[in-house]
Formats: C-alpha cells, sequence, structure tokens
C-alpha cells in the first residue's frame, strides 16, 4: 500500500506530455515486439494455406498457456514503478532479481506441457490440418520461452524507472534479424536449407533468446543492484506471484478467448482458419499501439500509487484510456475504406486461389471495428488497476466477461444458431465491450476512493 498524502495532481499538459513520452518508445517497442509475429506470418502465408494452418494452430496451442506465465511476469512493472516513485533503488533491483527467478521457475513449469502438447497434436490434428508440421513448429517456438519471460521482467525493470528507450533498442534490432533470418531458413536462401515453418519457428526461438540477452546486459549498467539475502529475494519472487496470479488469470482470460476461437476455427476447415488467423494478426498489429500506451498509463499509475497521488493517478488512467479508444477508433476505418490493402501484407489479394481466403477475412476485419474501441478501452484500464496493484477483481471480471459472455456468446451463435465463422467474432465483440467498461468503472470508482483518504489523511 503507498503512503497516503494529499493529492497533487499535475496539470493535465503536463501528465499528458509524461505519458507520451513514456509511451512513445514503449508502443515502438510493442510493434517490434509483435513485429516478430507480423514476420513469421507473412513468411508462413507464402509458404502457402497449409503451412500457414500448421503454424496458426501451433500457435494457438502455445499461446493457450504461454500468455498466463507473460501475465505473471507484468508484476514486475507496476512494483518497479512503485518502488521508484516511492524513491528506493534497492527494492527496484531486488524486485528485478526476484523477476528473473520467477521466470526461470515458470519456464521449468510449462515447457514440458507445451511438448506434450506439441506430442498430442501430431496423434490426433483436427481433419485437414497436417499435425506433424503444426507441432514441430509448437517444439521449436517452445524453445524461446525461458527468453521471452526473462526479456518480460527485464522490460518491465527498465520501463518502470523510465528508461523506455532501451527497451526499445533491443527491439527493433531483434526484429531486424527476425526479417533477414526468418525467410532466409523458410526459402533456403543461399546455402542455408529451406526448412519452412520450421524455419520460421526456429527463428523466434532464437529472437527470444537475442532478446533478453541483450536486455540483461543494458540492465546491468541501467538498473540498481540490489544485495540481498536469500530470505528477502524469496520474499520479493512471492510478492511478484501474489500480485502477478490475477494478471496472469486475466491475460489468459483475453488470450484463451482468442486461442479457442482458434482452436474452434479449425473446424470451419483450414482455409478458413488460415483467413482467421490473418485478419487476428492484422487487429493484433494495431493493438500494439493501446498495448504501448496501456503499458505506459500502468507505469504512471504506479509511479503517482507509489509517491501517494491518487488524483494524479487516476488522470494518468483516464488520459491514457481516452487516447487508446480513440486511436482504436481511428484505426478500425482503414477494415471498412480498404481491408484488401490491409490484407495485402500478408496475402497475395490478386491471385484466385486466395479469393474465398481474402473474402473471409475481410469479413472478420469488418466485425473487428466493433469491438476495437472497447479492446483499447479494456487494456488500458486494465493496465491502470495494475499500476494501484489491484489485480484479484479485474481477474474475475475478465473471467466472467471473455469465457461466459464473450466464449459463450460466440459459440452459440457459431454453433447453436448457424451463424458459422463470423458468431465467433461476434463473442469477442461481446466479452471485449463487456469487460472495457466494467474495468473502467471499478479503476474510477477505485480511484474515487483513495483520493477520499488521501485528502482525510
Amino acid at each position: 500500500m503507498s503512503r497516503l498524502a494529499p493529492s497533487t495532481a499535475p496539470p493535465p499538459q503536463s501528465e499528458l506530455g509524461q505519458l507520451l513520452r513514456l509511451a512513445g518508445p514503449v508502443i515502438v517497442s510493442q510493434f517490434s515486439v509483435n513485429a516478430l509475429a507480423l514476420v513469421s506470418t507473412a513468411v508462413n502465408g507464402r509458404l502457402g494455406p497449409g503451412a500457414l494452418a500448421a503454424a496458426a494452430y501451433g500457435n494457438a496451442v502455445y499461446y493457450l498457456g504461454f500468455l498466463a506465465l507473460l501475465g505473471v511476469m507484468l508484476s514486475v512493472a507496476p512494483r518497479v514503478a512503485a518502488a521508484h516513485g516511492a524513491r528506493e533503488p534497492r527494492r527496484v533491483g531486488l524486485t528485478l532479481q526476484a523477476g528473473l527467478v520467477l521466470a526461470g521457475l515458470l519456464t521449468a513449469a510449462f515447457l514440458p506441457v507445451a511438448f506434450v502438447a506439441a506430442h498430442l497434436i501430431a496423434q490426433f490434428p483436427p481433419p485437414g490440418l497436417d499435425g506433424p508440421q503444426a507441432a514441430q513448429y509448437l517444439r521449436l517456438y517452445a524453445l524461446g520461452m525461458p527468453g521471452a519471460l526473462a526479456f518480460t521482467a527485464l522490460r518491465g525493470a527498465l520501463e518502470g524507472t523510465g528508461q523506455p528507450r532501451t527497451v526499445t533498442a533491443v527491439a527493433l534490432a531483434t526484429v531486424l534479424l527476425a526479417a533477414g533470418l526468418s525467410p532466409a531458413l523458410a526459402f533456403g536462401w543461399g546455402p542455408l536449407p529451406a526448412l519452412g515453418v520450421v524455419g520460421t519457428a526456429l527463428t523466434s526461438a532464437l529472437a527470444a533468446w537475442g532478446s533478453a540477452l541483450a536486455a540483461l546486459g543494458l540492465a546491468r549498467r541501467r538498473v540498481p543492484a540490489a544485495a540481498s539475502s536469500r530470505g528477502e529475494l524469496w520474499a520479493e519472487v512471492r510478492a511478484l506471484a501474489r500480485l502477478g496470479w490475477p494478471i496472469g488469470l486475466t491475460l489468459g482470460a483475453e488470450g484463451g478467448l482468442f486461442t479457442v476461437t482458434s482452436l474452434l476455427m479449425a473446424r470451419f476447415g483450414p482455409e478458413v482458419l488460415a483467413a482467421h488467423n490473418v485478419a487476428l494478426q492484422v487487429i493484433t498489429a494495431v493493438f500494439m499501439v493501446p498495448l504501448g500506451l496501456a503499458t505506459a498509463t500502468g507505469i504512471r499509475v504506479g509511479y503517482h500509487h507509489g509517491a501517494g497521488r491518487p488524483g494524479a493517478a487516476r488522470r494518468a488512467g483516464l488520459l491514457g484510456a481516452g487516447l487508446a479508444a480513440a486511436i482504436m477508433l481511428a484505426c478500425s476505418l482503414s477494415y471498412v475504406l480498404i481491408p484488401r490493402s490491409v490484407l495485402s501484407v500478408f496475402l497475395d489479394v490478386h491471385i484466385p486461389a486466395n479469393a474465398a481466403l481474402v473474402s473471409a477475412a475481410s469479413g472478420f476485419l469488418l466485425i473487428a471495428t466493433l469491438f476495437q474501441l472497447f479492446d483499447g478501452l479494456q487494456v488500458t484500464a486494465n493496465a491502470a488497476l495494475r499500476g494501484l496493484q489491484d489485480t484479484r477483481v479485474p481477474m474475475l471480471v475478465s473471467l466472467s466477461a471473455y469465457w461466459l459472455v464473450g466464449l459463450g456468446t460466440g459459440s452459440l451463435l457459431a454453433f447453436g444458431l448457424d451463424v458459422g465463422p463470423r458468431g465467433l467474432w461476434f463473442g469477442l465483440t461481446a466479452g471485449l465491450s463487456v469487460a472495457g467498461v466494467l474495468l473502467l468503472w471499478r479503476f474510477l470508482r477505485l480511484t474515487a476512493r483513495l483520493d477520499r483518504a488521501a485528502q482525510a489523511a
């Protein structure tokens, strides 16, 4: 709990400037991280619908569990930001050390599960899917998990102390490496063998390890070192886990909604699954802007919360949520006006063989215009609540909105009422809308309560 003090919120212009200065590099970093997936999807798309569907299925299974682990690691950033706001550099270093330990523990627990899942996919693939190819993709892709989790901890420490540009530099360098290596390994450029989807999976794993090692080198120079006892270290690991497991379930609930939707989409055939995956990559690319803005918003809220300024925390959260919603609404216009141009990044929209795929993906993007406003709202409100170190109620809200409302509505429409694949996307719309409204209401109510307590003190 932060120290309570009278709310001395900075002027709106000052807070907006601070938020944008932090959000700019963070958004670039998010785009860079997502660009790894975009490069992989673009390369797999050139390998054919079968390869694209196999990679999409492998990704869906992997992220079904990995997103929960990633969510646990997101606990590092708000604890670092609070310690930074409270001017406790030793606690910043201790939190980073504990985060790296936690990353190792989570990897040891989950990596065997990914390999078991790959074996099951190879033995029992959905109809029309190349099971062995999807399994091989999943096994190699999962080897990057330790690097990805460690990078999340290091990134949280650097961004939480107001150093987002260092993370941006690492992320951009990683993308440049992947952009050259992924097609080289997939198509067999020069003396390299043509590995197909195996090449894109191997590139993703190498990129995850490379970014973690580069960020570690930077953090050793830029994050305060913390000499701590074993007891202090494990106490901080437990504190991160207590704060992080609801974040993990929250992120897993949202990611799981999309992942299970992908798995259900496979029932409509590989071509529909491929179209679904391409449409998801498009909206995921756009989502990097509000996601980066949400990360910055959570850090600003956490900083003010650690300094005992709930009024300033409230203003930072509202600014972030408003900007995210406006950006998502503006970007959605391209799905209505120029859908084929958007899809051409991932597909050759002019060849007849892709006509059905392009038509299905365009329909999915049209539905996406309905929920992207609420998607930006919910991700920013969730991050703002993490800045207040409030994670358990948002977890319950997310579980209910995504799995009961979202998946329930989508399944009913797609299979019960025979709406088909688009019914699953309408379910996504329902879940995200409910989550966005309830999480923002929670943030407003909580900051108002903290502000009253500060004024009374």
